[in-house]
């Protein structure tokens, strides 16, 4: 009976502590890429280029890393729910670099002057028309 009681006992351990570690995971919040250092740098028109020459290899080098973005701005937006995104130009009237501001950000993108050239770091998530940056921040 003693060793029926152990069994059990480890096996509660267990579970709480593999439920333990799925909450904090469910609840981890992604990083701040305001304080990490980027690990490419990269102008706006060869970072588009770059996915339309070659996709595959283009992914394997910025999707899901925190790059160096810069250019200039070729509009930008803030919606209803305060979510700031700046576009910058590539030299392609199909495509530019998308980039989506943390929501703390929103009043410093308001006043980002269309024609400005700007440096932006964020974590590149791939092409659909256009590059895609989540999670970004002005460089000074």
């Amino acid at each position: 009976m003693r060793r029926w009681k152990k069994i059990v006992a480890a096996i509660a351990v267990v579970l709480l502590a593999g439920a333990s570690y799925g909450w904090y995971l469910y609840n981890k919040k992604p990083a701040d890429t305001r304080k990490q250092t980027p690990t490419t740098a990269i102008v706006a028109a060869d970072l588009v280029k770059s996915f339309q020459q070659n996709e595959t290899a283009a992914n394997s080098r910025y999707v899901d890393k925190l790059i160096l973005v810069s250019g200039k701005v070729s509009g930008n937006n803030i919606d209803k729910d305060g979510h700031a995104t700046v576009f910058l130009d590539t030299g392609d009237p199909l495509a530019a670099v998308t980039c989506s501001f943390y929501n703390e950000e929103a009043e410093t993108v308001k006043r980002i002057p269309v024609g400005s050239a700007i440096r932006v770091k964020g974590i590149c998530t791939g092409i659909l028309t256009d590059v895609i940056l989540n999670r970004c921040s002005l460089v000074k």
